[in-house]
């Protein structure tokens, strides 16, 4: 009789190991799985100071004869903005901004106007950052800062027509962040 209960007993613990094999095998398998998975990997995060400054280029030509104040302009980051040598702000990241102000040359000599404003790209983690044209902040304005070109041609004459501002492709233009942002890593 004791061997009956002793065989018994080893059928029950190969059993019983059985089934808690059974249930902790797919939790590892799935554990492997979700750690191998891009989306688990791990991130770090870098902060983009307020204030800091990149260079973004115009795209097209824009020229205070045709830009209307509250047309929309766009540019391209100029090169990889990195911080702890990890790309935060692509380089080609659209960058966009408005005509903030514009006003044809006219007689007598007097030149064109032209005023532009940067508003925002994004970051390589997807979010939108605010941009400013100047490094200081300049009280609670909530409109954003301009870059004016003013292109002025001293009175040549009563009839000479001034000259129209013009912006041309590839121009550089010193921006700045207008925030802290956090920017998740991936690697």
């Amino acid at each position: 009789m004791q061997k009956t209960t002793r065989s018994s007993r080893v059928f029950q613990t190969v059993v019983m190991t059985l089934v808690l094999f059974s249930f902790i095998t797919p939790s590892l398998a799935a554990l492997s799985i979700r750690s191998q998975d891009p989306a688990h990997v791990a991130e770090n995060v870098k902060v983009i100071a307020d204030g800091t400054e990149f260079t973004v280029v115009t795209i097209d030509e824009i020229t205070s004869k045709t830009a209307a104040e509250g047309d929309p302009l766009t540019f391209k980051v100029m090169e990889d903005f990195k911080v702890d040598g990890q790309t935060v702000i692509a380089k080609d990241a659209i960058v966009k901004g408005t005509v903030a102000q514009a006003k044809k040359a006219g007689m007598m000599g007097k030149g064109g106007t032209l005023g532009i404003r940067v508003e925002s790209t994004m970051t390589v983690d997807g979010q939108k950052l605010k941009l400013r044209s100047t490094k200081g902040k300049e009280g609670d304005d909530k409109t954003g800062t301009t870059v004016a070109l003013v292109v002025l041609f001293g009175p040549l004459g009563f009839l000479k027509k001034g000259k129209n501002a013009v912006i041309k492709p590839g121009t550089q233009i010193k921006v700045y962040t207008d925030e802290e942002k956090k920017v998740a890593i991936k690697g």
